[in-house]
């Protein structure tokens, strides 16, 4: 037996214990809204011009990009051949998606804009989105809340969590991916030596001193421990090196894995592309390219990949939820030539897959971009409506997967309208 096989099968099983130690589940507490729902959360940080596909716009109040509006099974979306994955998204995927439009930010600073449209919350502390659905709903699979980016808010939740990127945490515990038990007869045989001896200490504790009560169950997470670290070493070959940041593409494919293994409920998704585009806004187009293109792949293989449930597939109990923390300016202007567009407080989002009212948009802006009232319930504009808020949002998107909001943000109205 090595020293360094026996650390290495132990620790994984340590990291995959700590999920169990995040506290008490919404599930134990509050019933679920909707049935659970697993969650990729894809991040657009730098605040992306919805006028160049989600919510279209026409001058002179809006400067917008070559294009015109076209109808997918009830959006209109803004497109142009010069923008194909954008209109190859939509064609294939229009029906499973909804639009929100018009969430206000209540801000125009990226730090504090990207808190409160992952979070709900304006506190330091709260924990975002995905950081909850994992907690609550898939805190007894390895790493509930898997981070693939460089944006994330754990909260008290931070146990339930792990990063892959340039810290990359969980690389560093399981070591090299050549000495995978399964390539290596004798590390297997060793491997196999290491479960026979931690499966008959943990039945040696029942039998002597854990067979009722509290001990039982410190017993049986031991055991349940090992099996979900078992589970965490299968994905290492996909999880990188420290100091690799991975790129959009990657992510997602190590994303749909890990929800597919049961390895995580929740994953976090960075497109790594540039949105903050001050001195010239013509380059939205490009980035919604690189954005749309991988986004494709992502529901393609969700609509393919098999569900839970027998007959089902991954797009039947998975949820996608495409965010910016800002919008940009209607008209150009800025940093010399003037092509460019500053920071808005109002940000529009995609919400694809399971519970979904596919085929619709919520919520409106103006003419001018300018925000609008709107019923929550129906996400038609409304004069006795209100604003829908990041908070609002985000506690429609906990609501969807099956997550309390109340249990997170308490008594803020849910902007439901998109729930099927």
């Amino acid at each position: 037996m090595k020293r360094r096989d026996f650390l290495l099968g132990t620790g994984a099983a340590g990291l995959a214990a700590l999920s169990l130690r995040g506290g008490r589940s919404a599930q134990a507490t509050a019933p679920a809204l909707r049935p659970p729902r697993r969650l990729l959360v894809v991040f657009v940080a730098g605040g992306w011009d919805t006028c160049y596909a989600i919510d279209p716009k026409e001058p002179p109040l809006v400067d917008v990009p070559a294009g015109s509006v076209q109808q997918f099974a009830g959006l209109d979306v803004f497109t142009d051949p010069s923008r194909p994955n954008v209109t190859g998204f939509f064609e294939r995927h229009a029906a499973s998606t909804a639009i929100v439009r018009g969430i206000a930010t209540d801000g125009i600073f990226h730090n504090e804009c990207q808190r409160r449209i992952a979070t709900g919350k304006r506190d330091d502390g709260q924990p975002d989105l995905a950081a909850m659905v994992g907690h609550d709903l898939g805190n007894d699979l390895p790493i509930p809340y898997l981070v693939l980016g460089d944006i994330a808010f754990t909260g008290p939740y931070t146990v339930s969590a792990a990063r892959v990127g340039a810290t990359n945490q969980i690389v560093a515990l399981l070591g090299d991916p050549a000495a995978d038990p399964a390539a290596d007869p004798v590390a297997a045989t060793e491997d196999a030596l290491l479960h026979r001896y931690a499966q008959a200490s943990a039945d040696r504790a029942r039998a002597t001193r854990g067979a009722l009560g509290y001990n039982r169950r410190r017993v049986d997470d031991f055991a349940a421990a090992i099996a979900r670290g078992d589970r965490l070493r299968q994905l290492r070959g996909q999880l990188g090196t420290r100091g690799e940041l991975q790129s959009f593409t990657s992510q997602i494919q190590l994303a749909l894995d890990a929800v597919a293994q049961d390895v995580a409920h929740a994953v976090m998704l960075h497109t790594r592309l540039f949105w903050d585009t001050h001195a010239d806004n013509f380059q939205q187009a490009s980035s919604h390219e690189n954005t749309f293109g991988p986004l494709t792949t992502l529901v393609d293989q969700l609509v393919t990949r098999p569900g839970r449930a027998a007959g089902s597939k991954m797009i039947d109990d998975t949820v996608v939820a495409v965010i910016s923390e800002l919008g940009r300016t209607p008209l150009l202007g800025g940093d010399p030539p003037h092509q460019g567009k500053g920071h808005w407080p109002l940000t529009s989002a995609l919400v694809i897959g399971a519970g979904v009212r596919g085929g619709q948009a919520f919520g409106a802006t103006t003419s001018g971009a300018a925000g609008m009232l709107i019923d929550l319930a129906t996400g038609q504009p409304s004069a006795a409506g209100i604003q829908p808020m990041y908070s609002h949002f985000i506690a429609g998107l906990l609501a969807l997967c099956g997550a309390d909001p109340a249990a997170h943000l308490g008594t803020t109205p849910v902007f439901d309208a998109f729930l099927a």
